[in-house]
């Protein structure tokens, strides 16, 4: 299924790029700290000068630009994600960007088209996510392996092990890797239970309160996890998944 995205294109290509930077210079910033114990300070005073500086710098770039993705360009690109979500739901114009084929029901009930908008969206997300989480997964094992062998090695000197300890249980590994499990739970919980919601049919009111939930929890879990999803993995998915999509419609007889 072709989709045109410009609020991708527009907003979310911005936080890409600042994890990518984000992520440059943290491992900068480990390499830097372990070459900072490796020179010798009374031998190689301006090197050591140099390093020292160095690291600083790409710590405080670190800082900054992590602060400018939390607090400004993922923001940002959330909300225009929600007021184009609700447009497609209502039919009304929150945002003058339009996506073309991103949302893709037939109910005029704006509710019922909301639930399954976020069905729709945790479908796609949930499998991204999982994907995602097998290669972090892998990256987690070779990480935590190196730095088993860094801490059982006696001869290893102990400001390394510090700073490999610091480096591999940081925001942007260990960390990183649980909360994208639990981003990819939640996901699959948001999918499971709005399927069921419309697999029951329940009174018109509770359904509603049920819809109105699961876009909580599904919005909340993407602020909390702080995780950007993969545009390239989306794109590879993108047909079979919208395959799928056209499965799990036929199967819950939307009309």
């Amino acid at each position: 299924m072709s989709r045109s995205d410009p609020i991708r294109k527009e907003y979310f290509k911005a936080v890409e790029l600042g994890d990518k930077v984000s992520d440059f210079l943290f491992y900068l910033g480990a390499f830097l700290s372990i070459v900072c114990l490796l020179v010798n300070q009374a031998n190689f005073p301006a090197i050591s000068s140099a390093v020292l500086i160095a690291f600083g710098v790409s710590a405080l770039s670190l800082f900054v630009m992590g602060l400018v993705s939390r607090l400004y360009l993922t923001p940002r690109a959330q909300d225009k994600r929600l007021q184009e979500f609700f447009s497609s739901a209502w039919g009304i114009s929150l945002i003058h960007q339009k996506t073309d084929g991103y949302y893709n029901n037939e109910f005029a009930d704006p509710i019922k088209r909301m639930a399954a908008q976020v069905l729709e969206n945790s479908h796609f997300s949930k499998a991204v996510s999982l994907r995602m989480a097998r290669a972090e997964r892998v990256r987690i094992i070779l990480y935590v392996s190196l730095w088993l062998v860094c801490v059982l090695c006696r001869q290893t000197d102990l400001g390394v092990v510090v700073a490999a300890s610091q480096a591999v249980f940081s925001e942007q590994l260990v960390s990183r890797w649980i909360r994208l499990e639990w981003l990819r739970v939640r996901f699959e919980k948001t999918f499971d239970d709005v399927y069921k919601l419309f697999q029951s049919q329940p009174p018109v009111d509770q359904f509603h309160a049920m819809a109105f939930e699961a876009v909580s929890l599904y919005e909340t879990a993407k602020a909390n996890a702080a995780i950007t999803l993969s545009s390239k993995i989306f794109d590879d998915m993108n047909l079979s998944l919208s395959n799928e999509w056209d499965v799990i419609k036929a199967a819950l007889r939307f009309q």
